[in-house]
């Protein structure tokens, strides 16, 4: 294995290096063999260097007759020359008398004489002039480029000498062509002049490494762009080594990154940790993964593109590990560098898996349809098919069809999983609508998902098992119908007082048993409770942490519903239900909406209470009773009342008629309401304050022999006392069951008074009424617009007109049209009955006038008046008198209705057209309507700009006819001016 060393600038190369060396070496050589050269230091007259020192070469027997010049055992040096070391007295005997001389002459025959200007040296008699051996003295040797003259070595031909040697200028790097001429570095010299060295091409002026210049990469001026370096005559990432892996996956690699060295800044994390470097190279094109998955410390991973330096990803934690793991998509061929590396310095042995993804495909199966099922996969190497939409991009998914058996809820969950899931479901196909979509499955503590859904027969869904943050490996995918526990879940026994607690934020739980008093409901805990005793039972939540809602059902959780309570404290709720001994009931602890759920504490209670009802009053009128509601107990709530002790009583009509029912005289602030037949009955009426004050009173409409239970209650939590309660028949006409009979006859005017009155009715409009009334029966002689009015009445009046009876629908209300005074018009079919209820507002009352009349005029909706077909036209006239038959929809149905005065028009060419009611007198409505007053609303105004005045605009076709109303804001009429003109 390599370790790669990234060099951080550019430096020469190996080659030369080693010819600087090479010459540095050469010049070494040289000097030292031109040692013993003249140019040495001197010697005293008569002496030689040698060696460093000077000796006697004419008497010297190691240097004789040149240095180094040693003469055997036993002679000596003379003259420079090696003799005998003997006498030689036979010597002197010259030519033949050597033999007569004795030893001694033989000897001195054995010496070697030279001729005349030679000198006896080791290899002979030589020329100290001009042998190169001996040049000057024996042994004393020439350098090879130089030669011996007179006794001195000095250059030979084709050298030079410079600085103290012989060099050749031809070739020369040092010495180019003249001496101290010295070629640039990367340069050699040749013929005597400097060329690049083999490799090396002249750029800009100078000889660059095409091989590895940064700016002269293969070819002069092919800079590399800032962050490559040149490598091999390319630009490329890494200026250090790599280990090149070539195209092989799937594969597994190992390594370390302990002493290795720091190359690039990744983008995912810190600076400054050690790096292994792989090159690999795409066999062809598509996505392919890496992780570390195994490696044995906090490892990142980058992938670079190997040409452009360009970080195509880096992970640090993989799906919460402290592995990376990363995914890019390559063109064949393409090579990427991939940057094995550690979080924040951290180092130690890896493991590298790489591979190529499957593509993209959803659903990869169908799962069978028998319940439960579970499929085991890897997602490691597919493709991101789907986009989840709680999971992450580029992130491999796998995805199976299911289609439900039967209608029910089911389970989809990643149980048994090995990294962090996401799971989603969608309806139909992979591209369908997003069901459900889960990361982890909090309430189980686990980084699994979970789903619960509703699913019809035969519906097909989509499962699709992500990752978190590119997260991948084997999953499961478990499906299984869901179980809904049993209801009641658990028992209270019969056991009071106590407390339970628990909770209903419990998975997969959703409403299973829905609120009676409110819209929706959230999870439910239930409980069974058996009345121990015949009496009154308390459950509360109060001490929940979310908003509840409390209700009891008969016997199980689908009988029918006891109790129902949203709010008594608070966010917490409370019910009371009389039970007979050994009476059991279904107690449901659930929360206000669908999302509410929580920890819950459900308090058990029991209190004894009276009869119901206590008193019989049997059916004399008129009676009074007094009484006290102190130390009652709260078991029935009226609708009109909270929270208070009641008393209650039973009473039977003895006869049809109008009943007055009330709590005049009381001490208290009375609630009063009326139950049908029993104890248990539905609630007839109920009333807090009568006219105005604490006192309570109903008007009842009884049939003979008709028994109700009369509830006597305080208006608020806490409020108790003494009360009176009255009864009596009320003789008068006027109510619901003797109305007035107006008859049919039209127009009609009649007078009277609301004083001391019942109130028969509360009206469907006015802020708040509880005031007297007075009701008269009208029967339409004709099809037509009918006006009923109370102008000229003397209190703030309400007038509501009713189909056929009090229980029939609201055909009109009107609270003010004129100041206080009421106005309804609407069409009667002929004989239709009507009841005309005359009423105050809040509790007014007072001398009223009703007319009834038919309205015959001009300007309704089904008299229109019609304006033709001008270019440009202006219309006056008053909405005074007229009816109100139509609601504009640019005005609050809050608002008063107002008489209107209605008007077609036919434009007789195409254009824009501008209406107006610049000019009248009040704050006018203007609204347009195609085909008549019922057709579509076109265009609508109130005020224009600041003014009370009213404008439209719009494009009409030829001969397109339009309804155009001029109406009221909130009850107004007056004289008006309308305006139409094209642009």
């Amino acid at each position: 294995m390599s370790h790669p060393g990234l060099r951080a600038r550019f430096e020469p190369s190996s080659t030369a290096l080693w010819l600087t060396i090479a010459a540095l070496v050469a010049l070494a050589a040289l000097a030292a063999s031109c040692a013993g050269d003249s140019a040495a230091a001197p010697c005293d007259d008569g002496l030689t260097p040698c060696g460093g020192a000077c000796f006697d070469t004419q008497a010297d027997p190691d240097h004789c007759g040149g240095c180094d010049g040693v003469c055997a055992s036993g002679t000596r040096c003379e003259a420079g020359v090696c003799v005998d070391g003997g006498a030689g007295a036979g010597g002197a005997g010259a030519g033949g008398a050597g033999g007569a001389g004795g030893a001694g002459g033989a000897g001195g025959a054995g010496g070697e004489l030279c001729a005349s200007g030679l000198v006896a040296c080791s290899s002979g008699c030589v020329d100290l002039a001009t042998d190169a051996a001996h040049c000057g003295g024996c042994g004393q040797e020439c350098a090879a480029e130089q030669r011996c003259e007179g006794g001195a070595c000095r250059c030979a031909s084709g050298f030079t000498a410079c600085g103290g040697g012989c060099v050749d200028v031809e070739s020369d790097p040092l010495h180019c062509g003249a001496c101290e001429a010295r070629c640039p570095l990367h340069e050699t010299c040749v013929e005597g002049a400097c060329a690049c060295d083999e490799g090396f091409a002249v750029c800009g002026g100078r000889c660059v490494d095409l091989a590895v210049d940064p700016a002269h990469c293969g070819a002069c001026g092919a800079a590399c762009a800032p962050g490559l370096f040149c490598r091999e005559r390319a630009c490329a990432c890494a200026a250090g080594d790599y280990e090149d892996i070539g195209s092989t996956v799937p594969r597994l690699l190992t390594g370390t990154t302990v002493g290795a060295e720091t190359y690039f800044p990744l983008a995912c994390m810190g600076v400054g940790s050690t790096q292994f470097v792989y090159r690999f190279t795409a066999e062809e094109a598509g996505r392919y993964r890496f992780d570390t998955a195994g490696s044995s410390y906090d490892t990142a991973i980058g992938v670079l593109d190997f040409d452009a330096c360009e970080e195509l990803a880096c992970n640090d934690d993989h799906g919460g590990a402290v592995t990376g793991s990363a995914s890019v998509a390559l063109e064949q061929g393409q090579s990427v560098l991939l940057v094995v590396s550690g979080y924040d310095g951290a180092q130690g042995d890896f493991a590298l898996h790489l591979d190529r993804m499957a593509p993209p495909a959803c659903p990869l199966d169908t799962l069978a349809t028998a319940l439960p099922q579970s499929v085991t996969g890897d997602t490691w190497g597919l493709g991101d098919a789907v986009s989840t939409g709680c999971g992450s991009i580029d992130t491999p998914d796998a995805s199976y069809s299911f289609t439900a058996p039967r209608a029910g809820r089911y389970v989809f969950d990643t149980s048994g999983s090995t990294f962090d899931t996401v799971l989603e479901l969608r309806r139909g196909s992979c591209s369908g609508t997003v069901i459900s979509c889960n990361d982890n499955d909090d309430a189980m503590g686990a980084k699994t998902s979970r789903l619960v859904a509703s699913l019809a027969e035969g519906q097909t869904v989509v499962a699709v098992v992500d990752g978190v943050d590119g997260g991948s490996g084997p999953f499961t995918l478990n499906v299984s119908e869901f179980v809904p526990p049993p209801c009641p879940e658990l028992t209270l026994g019969a056991t009071f007082p106590q407390t339970v607690t628990g909770t209903t934020a419990i998975p997969d739980r959703v409403s299973a048993v829905p609120s009676p008093c409110t819209s929706d409901s959230g999870p439910e805990a239930t409980y069974a409770f058996t009345a121990p005793a015949t009496a009154l039972y308390t459950f509360d939540t109060f001490g929940s942490s979310f908003d509840t809602v409390l209700h009891v059902h008969e016997g199980t959780c689908s009988g029918e519903s006891v109790a129902c309570n949203d709010d008594t404290s608070g966010r917490q709720s409370q019910v009371k239900v009389m039970l007979r001994e050994g009476e059991t009931i279904a107690v449901v602890v659930d929360g206000y909406a669908a999302v509410a759920s929580g920890a819950f504490q459900l308090n058990v209670s029991q209190t004894f209470v009276l009869p119901c009802p206590l008193i019989d009053l049997g059916s004399t009128v008129p009676q009074t009773v007094t009484g006290s509601t102190a130390d009652a107990a709260d078991v029935l709530r009226p609708s009109c009342g909270s929270g208070a002790g009641e008393v209650t009583y039973r009473f039977t009509a003895p006869a049809a008629g109008t009943y007055i029912v009330d709590t005049f005289g009381s001490s208290l602030d009375t609630a009063l309401s009326v139950l049908d037949g029993s104890c248990s009955g539905a609630e007839l009426a109920c009333n807090d304050d009568a006219l105005g004050s604490s006192p309570s009173r109903l008007t009842l409409e009884l049939d003979e022999g008709q028994t109700i239970v009369l509830l006597v209650d305080g208006s608020a939590a806490g409020a108790s006392g003494d009360f009176t309660l009255n009864i009596a028949p009320f003789s008068g006409g006027g109510t619901c069951s003797t109305a007035i009979d107006l008859g049919s006859v039209v127009p009609q005017l009649v007078t009277g008074s609301t004083a001391e009155r019942p109130e028969s009715v509360r009206p469907a409009c006015g802020s708040s009424s509880n005031a007297p009334d007075m009701i008269y029966r009208f029967t339409a002689p004709e099809d037509g617009l009918y006006i009923f009015d109370t102008f000229g009445s003397s209190f703030d009046t309400i007038l509501q007109i009713l189909n056929e009876s009090c229980e029939g629908t609201s055909l009109g209300c009107n609270d003010n049209t004129d100041g206080k005074q009421s106005r309804v018009a609407l069409g009667l079919a002929a004989d239709q009955t009507v009841l005309a209820v005359v009423d105050g507002l809040g509790t007014s009352s007072g001398d009223y006038v009703l007319q009834v009349d038919r309205f015959t005029g001009p300007g309704t909706c089904a008299t229109a008046i019609h304006l033709g077909s001008p270019l440009s036209l202006t219309r006056t006239g008053s909405t005074r008198g007229q009816p109100d038959a139509v609601r504009p929809k640019c005005v609050s149905a809050a608002t008063v209705s107002s008489p209107e005065t209605v008007f077609t028009y036919t434009a007789p060419i195409r254009g824009t057209y501008v209406i107006d009611t610049i000019g009248s007198s009040f704050n006018t409505v203007l609204h347009v309507h195609a085909r008549g007053c019922a057709g579509t609303e076109l265009q609508c105004n109130d005020d224009l700009t600041s003014s009370q005045a009213s404008k439209v605009q719009m494009e009409l076709a030829p001969n397109q006819t339009i309804t155009v109303v001029v109406d009221g804001y909130n009850g107004a009429s007056g004289d008006f001016t309308l305006k139409i003109a094209k642009l």
